[in-house]
């Protein structure tokens, strides 16, 4: 500042007119700013547009391989056509079989709750996140998709096979899902057997340029078999063709996973008693029972401090399947049970955390038996395992068919669900040897 009156009392000493400085080149002029502004805004509309045609364009691809009926699907003929056709003595021929690639499975869905707020309000919650139990049923649907997809034939077309989910290997939530941001699921073939596939599912958030983020929010992956449309048996789909090196690593790496599982089954509690660190934890659990008991005559056990009872953590809900919630083979849609159970769970972790729970994951389970239209279901949760330490619970909700003739029940399912909690988790106690069972394959899935 001192420099530039210095020049200007030498050019007025001279004679000469002092001038202002000419502006800047880097000044942004008010008609350039608006201009800027215009452009940024009509980006965001134009991402906006591709976002909800990436939308339609993924629910008709879903549609094509789907495992729901079709909208304004008449239930009563769907169910007289598959009458006519399972009595009809003819023949039907297979189509050949066609090498697939996994990139040929490859299918995508999108979920844009900052741009269609009328599929946000539908997925909401009431802390304004996302539902997770919607989110299972999208899984499940996108899984049968895949799976379609993948036994479909050279020129895509559908295969007289159809798919039942035998089993989800597990659900993990790796960040929380927000309510104001778009998403990708991504789900393909990652492992083919005779009649059975297994399928990856990865959710991810999309950036506002329209692409994905590298970290999947949420990784799932789904056990599906074929089964023939006539005949009900097993029917053999297509095999898989690896094409580089990276493909045969995803497969060992599904067989690793089908190994470690058919392990677990033959080591579960129904056929073998608990091991030596089992029996541990057992004995010191009911080492604190009794530190903790009164004099009172006829106490044999007592409650430790923060602590309740594994029996007392019982919640139990009744739901009658309308043909809203069926699939193509006119059953009961596997999603919506996902959906009850764990909204059920959700409801038993607050009331036993006395707050928020957050779902971390669901652990591997069958579909041991497929539900009826009609039927009435029974489900039943449970607090089986609780770190107090670590802030984390695991819930157990097993769904029963009940037959009213008989006046029993049909265990069809059992789930298992982890939770975390930002409170003081409470530490749950077995206390009969039915609910030591219960808590010690909680801990295993822990």
């Amino acid at each position: 500042m001192k420099m530039f009156s210095v020049v200007s009392d030498r050019r007025a000493r001279a004679g000469l007119k002092t001038t202002a400085a000419p502006p800047k080149s880097n000044e942004v002029t008010s008609e350039e700013t608006e201009a800027h502004l215009e452009q940024h805004q009509q980006k965001l509309e134009e991402e906006h547009k591709r976002m909800l045609e990436r939308y339609a364009e993924s629910q008709r691809l879903l549609d094509k391989y789907s495992v729901m009926p079709g909208k304004g699907a008449d239930y009563m003929a769907l169910l007289q056509r598959i009458t006519d056709e399972n009595s009809a003595d003819t023949r039907r021929s297979r189509q050949p079989l066609v090498l697939k690639k996994i990139s040929d499975s490859l299918t995508e869905a999108y979920l844009p709750f900052n741009d269609d707020l009328e599929l946000r309000e539908q997925y909401i919650n009431v802390y304004g996140g996302i539902r997770l139990g919607k989110v299972l049923e999208d899984l499940d649907r996108l899984a049968g998709a895949v799976a379609y997809k993948h036994a479909s034939d050279a020129n895509g077309d559908l295969a007289p096979v159809v798919f039942v989910t035998a089993a989800v290997d597990r659900i993990d939530l790796r960040s929380r899902l927000q309510s104001k941001c778009n998403y990708r699921l991504k789900g393909m073939v990652t492992f083919v057997g005779f009649s059975s596939m297994e399928i990856r599912i990865q959710m991810q958030a999309m950036s506002k340029a329209g692409r994905a983020e590298a970290e999947p929010n949420l990784v799932a992956r789904f056990t599906m078999v074929a089964r023939d449309k006539y005949t009900g048996k097993s029917a053999q789909i297509n095999p898989l063709l690896l094409a580089d090196e990276t493909e045969r690593r995803l497969v060992k790496l599904s067989e690793q996973i089908k190994e470690n599982k058919k392990a677990s089954a033959e080591s579960t509690l129904q056929k073998h008693p608990p091991n030596a660190e089992e029996r541990r934890v057992i004995h010191s659990l009911w080492l604190d029972t009794k530190q903790a008991q009164s004099n009172a005559y006829g106490q044999h056990a007592s409650l430790p401090p923060d602590s309740v009872w594994l029996h007392d953590t019982t919640m139990s809900s009744t739901t009658v399947c309308f043909p809203e919630s069926r699939n193509v083979h006119q059953k009961v849609f596997g999603g919506f049970l996902m959906r009850l159970a764990h909204e059920l769970s959700f409801a038993n972790g607050s009331v036993f955390t006395k707050s928020r729970p957050y779902y971390e994951a669901l652990h591997d389970f069958s579909f041991a038996k497929p539900v009826n239209i009609g039927s009435i279901l029974k489900f039943t949760s449970q607090v089986v395992y609780s770190e107090p330490e670590h802030r984390t619970f695991q819930i157990a909700v097993t769904t029963d068919v009940i037959d009213i003739p008989t006046d029993s029940t049909e265990r069809t399912n059992t789930f298992y669900f982890n939770f975390s909690s930002p409170d003081t988790v409470p530490r749950v106690v077995p206390r009969s040897y039915e609910d030591m069972m219960k808590y010690l394959e909680g801990r295993r899935r822990a």
